[in-house]
């Protein structure tokens, strides 16, 4: 059974029963996504437990013009940004920076930053967040140019200019690394 079907065939179970099989079939998903806006896995969590709630309250007015996933692409990045902007976020964000100057790295630290794929990664999660977000649904969700516009509520050409200025900030903080 494809994933769309089984996903209109849920929808007409109970609240729970839908909210379960988010979890079970998205789950990972989600909290992937909102550790690329947090970067800090027990704020993943929180996030994803508020993630959960509004996907829970909001179901009720979910309608099936967009598919499934990207209705919840959008719930999580909106409760992503809605937690940046938090002063909580900024709180703990100062915490996280003072700390990280006391500590010293150390020389396996040091080596396994220079791994090709972490930094990639940590080169993406630097960018600014609307050229993260892009290249994140894009590169690693798999998602198209027009279900990044949908979960994002921007248009396509705008979805294909941050792209293209991503991967050209990419390029130029990884020199020498193949940004494709």
């Amino acid at each position: 059974m494809e994933q769309r079907d089984r996903d209109t065939e849920i929808l007409e179970k109970s609240r729970e029963e839908i909210i379960y099989y988010i979890i079970d079939f998205y789950g990972e998903e989600m909290k992937r996504l909102i550790f690329t806006y947090v970067k800090n896995h027990a704020q993943t969590d929180d996030i994803f437990q508020e993630f959960l709630i509004k996907t829970y309250k909001k179901l009720a007015g979910f309608n099936s013009n967009s598919a499934l996933k990207t209705w919840l692409y959008r719930i999580a990045i909106n409760t992503c940004k809605d937690y940046l902007r938090s002063p909580i976020h900024r709180f703990l964000q100062y915490n996280e920076s003072m700390k990280s100057i006391k500590k010293q790295k150390s020389a396996e630290q040091i080596s396994l930053e220079k791994e090709r794929q972490q930094t990639i990664i940590q080169t993406i999660l630097s960018l600014p967040i609307k050229y993260r977000e892009v290249i994140t649904l894009m590169y690693y969700k798999h998602l198209s140019i027009k279900e990044i516009s949908q979960s994002l509520g921007i248009n396509e050409s705008t979805v294909k200019t941050r792209i293209m200025r991503g991967k050209r900030k990419l390029r130029t903080k990884l020199e020498g690394y193949d940004v494709e």
